[in-house]
């Protein structure tokens, strides 16, 4: 059992336990978080990053977060679906277009928060300071339990 009280965090009764990295993640910046990840996932957040920045000028903007996502969750349900097309089950089905719309407005306007300066463009920089935790969160954890 783990019971921890931090200010305005508070983990108990876990039904797994929590190693002690995941616990100081808690605290850190994010260019604290960003120093945290290894090489190979840097490259992997850079990867990623150019497959929504369509012109490669180095930024995403609005409409290239939007068109990404559209492709990422017709390709989703066409694997759902078991349609050979990635684009057939949206544009087949009106509900499950609504569907797809719905998910990729609630994600790109996650995605575009990390825009901290308010220029509509996402950088690499601000891509990887917002997406570092979820990259760590990914992590397998191998470290040691208190």
């Amino acid at each position: 059992m783990v019971s921890c009280s931090l200010s305005h965090i508070t983990l108990r009764d876990m039904p797994v336990p929590i190693n002690i990295n995941t616990t100081r993640t808690l605290f850190m910046s994010q260019s604290e978080l960003v120093e945290c990840l290894t090489p190979h996932e840097i490259t992997e957040a850079k990867m990623f990053f150019r497959s929504f920045d369509a012109d490669s000028d180095g930024k995403i903007t609005l409409r290239e977060a939007e068109k990404a996502y559209e492709r990422w969750f017709a390709s989703l349900w066409s694997k759902v679906l078991n349609c050979s097309d990635s684009m057939t089950g949206p544009k087949t089905n009106p509900e499950l277009a609504k569907r797809v719309g719905e998910h990729v407005k609630v994600n790109v306007k996650i995605f575009m928060e990390a825009d901290d300066k308010k220029h509509g463009t996402v950088s690499w920089g601000q891509f990887l300071r917002d997406q570092s935790i979820y990259i760590l969160a990914a992590r397998r954890n191998s470290a040691p339990l208190f």
